[in-house]
């Protein structure tokens, strides 16, 4: 029998209908719509406790849309999973979850975070996206004393660009994602099979992430051996990349590593054709993971690569619905008609945490009980584990990262190009497709 569940968006209720699995109804649960609740069997009898309110600050438009587009499908997942309940002390808490765009926009992530929590009086945050989305949002919670956890944002750039203090941290929020010195890594990993010693363009704007990842890379890839021509940081959004295409040309630089949303990217890429700039390595953080921002690209999407923090490839199973990452990716595809995304791992893990702390925290009525659970947090997600003790600095946990290249699909494949895992140093358990190789250009 089809059942629905309501989470909120940000101009009114959104619906989801499905039909629970066997295996939801033989575990039971109830689904939380419009504050009630409706039996899916019979199973141990529990207290009915509050609404559990918890707030998402998602770019579900603008620059930087390409992180949200898996977020639904997530959402409506978990709550299929969990029966739209969470069960703590012997009672069933309903959950409502309330969606806020942030239009790609700081200050609008800032302002739609305090909306949340002043207006909505949610539990708890989940924010992702860049520090464009995160740190705003985070900050505001920091202040407001309201538990937030962060994902897809590196977290040298959320905490030190929040001006976070590792001697002391932060009471009330985390971030779950990987961490410059691994990314860096990977990267060094990927290029020292691709072109060794050679000349590195840093394409590093002026932004939270910018700033901090151009200080660690022309640091970590100098160490390397690697040459680094920065042609210095620049404002986005940007009409034009020819200064910096010029002087990389005439640099002899072999690889490009940049940090830039999307639909800059894309005119980054589409430019250096123009312009003839043919390097053996393109290295395009924050936009290539997703196949939204190559499409546009078409063949000259092939060789483009990124350390990336989930595939279809990974060896683990969700904490929540049991499922596999590849099972994941292919229910994802069948569904919503669109190429899997590594951001449905990161969501995911995001929801499982999120799952696991009001399960375990001793007080759902007292935010500091919630942040202190969700700080003790070491879960094995669909992601892989998410441990707050494992960070760099502290309320942080890493993930483990390999390399991808864009390639052209199989014949059988619905895409016409999807993403290889080349090079795995630095997540060892995720198995290698195929060797890393030069951008082949016709």
């Amino acid at each position: 029998m089809a059942s629905c569940c309501l989470w909120r968006g940000r101009y009114g209720r959104i619906a989801m209908s499905f039909t629970p699995t066997r295996r939801a109804a033989l575990l039971g649960g109830a689904y939380a719509v419009a504050g009630t609740l409706v039996s899916l069997s019979a199973r141990p009898v529990f207290a009915a406790g509050r609404t559990l309110k918890i707030g998402i600050v998602s770019p579900q438009t603008g620059p930087m849309a390409a992180f949200a587009e898996p977020t639904g499908f997530v959402i409506a997942r978990i709550l299929e999973a969990t029966g739209g309940t969470i069960e703590n002390g012997g009672i069933r808490y309903p959950l409502e979850i309330v969606e806020r765009d942030t239009q790609s926009n700081p200050n609008r992530a800032a302002e739609v975070t305090q909306e949340l929590i002043l207006s909505e009086g949610v539990d708890i945050i989940l924010c992702y996206g860049g520090p464009e989305n995160t740190n705003p949002a985070s900050d505001q919670c920091e202040l407001n004393g309201v538990p937030c956890l962060a994902s897809d944002v590196p977290i040298e750039p959320w905490f030190f660009g929040r001006n976070g203090d590792p001697k002391k941290g932060f009471d009330y929020t985390y971030c779950a994602f990987f961490d410059v010195n691994t990314y860096s890594s990977a990267m060094l990993a990927f290029m020292d099979k691709i072109a060794p010693g050679a000349s590195v363009g840093g394409l590093w704007p002026n932004d939270a992430d910018g700033v901090v990842l151009s200080q660690a890379f022309s640091k970590g890839f100098g160490a390397a051996g690697y040459t680094i021509v920065d042609p210095g940081r620049f404002d986005l959004p940007t009409s034009s990349f020819s200064t910096q295409i010029a002087k990389f040309r005439d640099s002899g630089v072999e690889i490009v590593q940049g940090i830039m949303p999307p639909p800059d990217f894309t005119l980054f890429w589409t430019q250096c054709a123009q312009q003839g700039f043919q390097p053996r390595a393109m290295i395009a953080g924050k936009s290539s993971e997703y196949p939204a921002s190559v499409q546009p690209l078409g063949e000259k999407a092939v060789g483009v690569s990124v350390p990336i923090w989930w595939t279809p490839d990974f060896p683990y199973v969700s904490s929540v619905d049991g499922t596999t990452a590849l099972e994941t990716a292919r229910r994802y595809e069948a569904e919503t008609g669109r190429q899997w995304t590594a951001g449905i791992g990161s969501r995911y893990a995001m929801l499982e945490v999120l799952v696991d702390t009001l399960r375990r925290a001793e007080n759902l009525d007292n935010p500091e009980s919630v942040s202190t659970a969700l700080g003790a947090t070491k879960l094995e997600t669909i992601c892989g584990t998410i441990d707050f003790s494992t960070g760099p600095v502290p309320n942080s946990a890493k993930l483990g990262l390999v390399s991808v290249q864009w390639v052209k699909a199989a014949e059988d494949s619905a895409f016409p190009y999807d993403m290889a895992v080349v090079e795995n140093s630095f997540h060892p358990a995720v198995p290698v497709s195929r060797e890393p190789f030069p951008i082949p250009y016709s």
